[in-house]
């Protein structure tokens, strides 16, 4: 037998080195730099992992993890192969302590809560998310994401078909929400804000789109109260407002501004913006 591998061709054994390099890749994947998570064994495997994680650390997650999920400690989490956190209807999927929190492709879906169905920041807590969807998910405020006073960050992500009272896809009370590169699509309030309901806060959408939500009042976004918001080169169509005239298909301004920066309000109904004359260089 050793002959007889002996006499493969040059090309044979080259092959055979390769094979064996590909084959080698998925133990090579556990060196990323973080602690391995396997969901997909064992779906109840990232709350313990989260509690066991010290300060900091990054845990690498796979398949589908069954929550919900508190996170209290500053951590990252990284999904491999669009792993999903899913919150099993009986809480927010990811509730977020006073700490620094990054999501990284991850789809997170399925929760069920009075505050931020998807992801609850009450605590004034840091959240990024990094190219990740949160989606499906129920609430009273804040169907996909409730942010009290912290910062939430989105930076190539999804919010998308969930549902609320107010704040369909984001709800932000008096703190900081970024998007950047972002989109918020099909999210349903029954009251205010379909995509966002800025009820207070500071929030900027940098290259980013608001599109195909629906609410009574500011079907793509509702801006109250002493609430802020910025558009810098981004979209906001056809979105539904469900109010009658005036009820801001597109935006309802009723705080201290909106501001278009080489952004594009359009085919909303019933209207773009209300009431008339509140965004400036918006129209109809």
């Amino acid at each position: 037998m050793r002959g007889a591998r002996a006499a493969w061709p040059r090309w044979a054994q080259v092959a055979a080195g390769v094979v064996g390099l590909v084959g080698a890749a998925p133990a090579a994947a556990a060196d990323e730099g973080g602690t391995v998570v396997n969901c997909t064994a064992n779906p109840a495997a990232l709350q313990p992992a989260i509690n066991a994680a010290a300060p900091g650390a990054k845990l690498l997650v796979n398949g589908t993890c069954t929550g919900p999920f508190t996170i209290d400690r500053d951590l990252t989490l990284l999904g491999r192969n669009r792993a999903v956190l899913n919150g099993n209807q009986v809480g927010p999927t990811v509730t977020v302590g006073a700490v620094q929190v990054r999501l990284d492709k991850l789809t997170i879906t399925n929760g069920k809560a009075n505050l931020g169905g998807g992801i609850l920041n009450n605590a004034g807590g840091t959240v990024t998310l990094d190219d990740s969807t949160v989606e499906r998910n129920t609430a009273s405020a804040g169907g996909g994401i409730f942010n009290s006073s912290g910062m939430v960050t989105l930076n190539d992500s999804r919010v998308e078909r969930n549902t609320a009272s107010a704040g369909g896809g984001i709800y932000n009370e008096v703190g900081v929400v970024t998007l950047d590169d972002s989109t918020l699509e099909r999210n349903t309030a029954e009251g205010d804000g379909g995509g966002i309901d800025n009820g207070g806060g500071t929030v900027t959408l940098d290259d980013s789109t608001v599109e195909r939500n629906t609410a009574r009042f500011g079907g793509g976004i509702f801006n109250n109260g002493t609430g802020t918001v910025t558009l810098e080169d981004s979209t906001v169509e056809r979105n539904t407002a469900n109010g009658g005239s005036g009820s801001g298909g597109g935006i309802l301004n009723s705080g201290v501004a909106v501001t278009l920066n080489d952004s594009t309000v359009r085919r909303n109904r019933p209207d773009n913006c209300a009431p008339p004359g509140s965004v400036a260089d918006c129209t109809g």
